[in-house]
């Protein structure tokens, strides 16, 4: 083989070892404690910007649930206080989007015009600074922390 091929063979090759790296470490990341608090905590933030859209655009689209879906029975490590009210806050979000679904069905604006985000703000503004705050609490904790496996392991 010519030295540009192999050259070229061992770029595409380093390449590609990074992006499994990468998506590895992602995969990592979400599986621990501390990505599962950062996925409901994006979802906060997207489900309290939809809140101050919807004044100016009636069209508005369905409220994020995912991550509390996924982890809710995962999150016992956070304090009681802010898991109840996160609970409050996504049984009033579970109940808005059905609201969402049934003026989408109907093809009414009126009935859009009838659904109340405003008394989800408070709730999700709250949430969404319990969460921030207990994440730069525990930024440097290992126990929430992706695990880092090496092949050369310390004892």
């Amino acid at each position: 083989m010519s030295d540009t091929v192999s050259t070229m063979l061992i770029g595409v090759a380093m390449v590609l070892l990074l992006g499994v790296s990468l998506v590895i470490q992602m995969w990592r990341t979400r599986r621990s404690l501390m990505g599962k608090v950062v996925g409901i905590t994006s979802n906060v933030r997207y489900n309290e910007k939809l809140c101050e859209n919807y004044r100016e655009d009636r069209s508005i689209g369905r409220f994020k649930t995912s991550a509390w879906d996924k982890y809710n029975g995962a999150v016992d490590f956070l304090p009681e206080e802010l898991r109840n009210e996160l609970s409050k806050v996504f049984e009033i979000i579970s109940e808005l989007n059905i609201s969402i679904d049934t003026a989408r069905k109907h093809g009414s604006e009126g009935y859009v015009s009838t659904v109340d985000v405003e008394k989800l703000k408070a709730p999700l503004a709250s949430c969404g600074k319990q969460l921030q705050e207990w994440a730069y609490a525990n930024m440097n904790n290992p126990d929430y922390l992706p695990r880092k496996y090496s092949v050369f392991r310390r004892r």
